[in-house]
């Protein structure tokens, strides 16, 4: 069967509570040559195994006991590894986040499985249309693009969503489509403020070209919206392969560096009403004509200031028909006029970045190690 054939020797990680249920599908898979994770019995063993064992595809048991499989799901889902539900309850149970999984209803014989598993990892391939959306994968070579293309998947970004976490080992990279990822720098303390944004303009993993799996900072879904993923391992063997990808990331750092230093200049020395309206007008570049789901209270936290101060501040900038603020949503309404009350607290970041991507690829590999 050619749904089997396309498993064999891939890792399954299997999910299930009920000792002869994953007993009989991890033996059912190993006949076919296919290769097992687990089976976990609970949130925590599951959560390992994927951490510690390189996986190609996950069925989960919805119910562990006195636990949801959710989680499970929630991190499978971020490092884009294909997976079904199996259940014998209703599906009503399943979050919306989660709603065009496939779920198979128990008992399952393992074709099922392997057939749902090649449906959610073909849903997951991407064409090069979706691969341009990027502004990086866009400015590759599109021999380039085409290597890369079996190794790329598109996810969709949850708000909220943690991309890296400081002093963790970084598993993924990201191209934002038309999601925004704050950069945030933390104190041991827990005070923290947002140093910068990536949307579709770049990528994260900026510490790879070092040599750094590991970040100081925190990463974090700000604006929800898709995104292209690559595993650092297929990352690290495209920067050797591909030295235009090496060359765009390396400038795309450079410019998130000057990005990161005027945002403190910003906070050193520009009114509340200009960070603001600089902040709005950075984001509406990365998702033109997409309103923000976000509280005054999460724009307190990323701005470093009282809430109240950016109630109040929102309220200028509709005053003066800027924007749109209702509760939990903010629209531009007039891009310029924000770039305008920005005033110079925006603009030479992003000119920085033109240039930088403008220069020409082929006459600086020479500079590429």
């Amino acid at each position: 069967m050619q749904t089997q054939h396309s498993w064999l020797g891939r890792r399954i990680l299997i999910v299930e509570d009920d000792y002869l249920i994953a007993s009989q599908l991890a033996s059912n898979f190993l006949a076919e040559g296919i290769l097992v994770a687990g089976p976990s019995a609970n949130v925590k063993s599951a959560m390992a195994e994927i951490a510690q064992t390189p996986i190609a595809g996950a069925v989960l048991d919805i119910n562990l006991g006195e636990e949801l499989v959710f989680p499970v799901a929630d991190e499978l889902e971020k490092r884009a590894i294909p997976f079904v539900f199996s259940t014998g309850f209703e599906r009503n149970i399943i979050p919306e986040r989660h709603a065009r999984k496939v779920v198979l209803q128990k008992p399952i014989a393992e074709r099922s499985i392997l057939s749902a598993l090649s449906q959610e990892r073909q849903a997951s391939l991407i064409n090069d249309t979706d691969i341009c959306r990027n502004s990086i994968l866009s400015r590759l070579p599109k021999e380039a693009r085409r290597s890369m293309q079996p190794k790329l998947q598109m996810i969709t970004v949850r708000q909220g969503m943690t991309i890296e976490a400081p002093n963790q080992v970084v598993s993924q990279i990201y191209f934002p489509i038309d999601c925004v990822v704050s950069v945030i720098a933390a104190s041991n303390g827990g005070s923290r403020i947002e140093t910068g944004l990536i949307g579709r303009e770049g990528l994260t993993g900026a510490g790879m070209l070092v040599g750094d799996d590991k970040t100081i900072y925190e990463l974090v879904a700000q604006i929800e919206g898709d995104a292209i993923v690559l595993s650092v391992q297929d990352f690290l063997f495209f920067l050797n392969h591909v030295p235009e990808l090496r060359l765009l990331a390396a400038r795309h750092a450079r410019a998130l560096g000057v990005q990161v230093s005027h945002t403190a200049l910003a906070n050193g020395r520009f009114e509340l009403s200009q960070r603001l309206a600089r902040w709005l007008a950075m984001v509406y570049d990365r998702v033109p004509g997409k309103a923000f789901d976000l509280t005054h209270d999460y724009l307190s936290i990323m701005l470093g200031v009282r809430r109240s101060s950016v109630t109040n501040t929102l309220h200028v900038l509709e005053g003066e028909h800027l924007i749109r603020s209702t509760r939990g949503s903010i629209e531009v309404r007039d891009y310029r006029g924000l770039v305008a009350a920005a005033g110079e607290a925006y603009g030479l970041p992003e000119s920085e970045y033109d240039r930088l991507m403008a220069l020409p690829l082929t006459d600086s590999m020479k500079f590429v190690s």
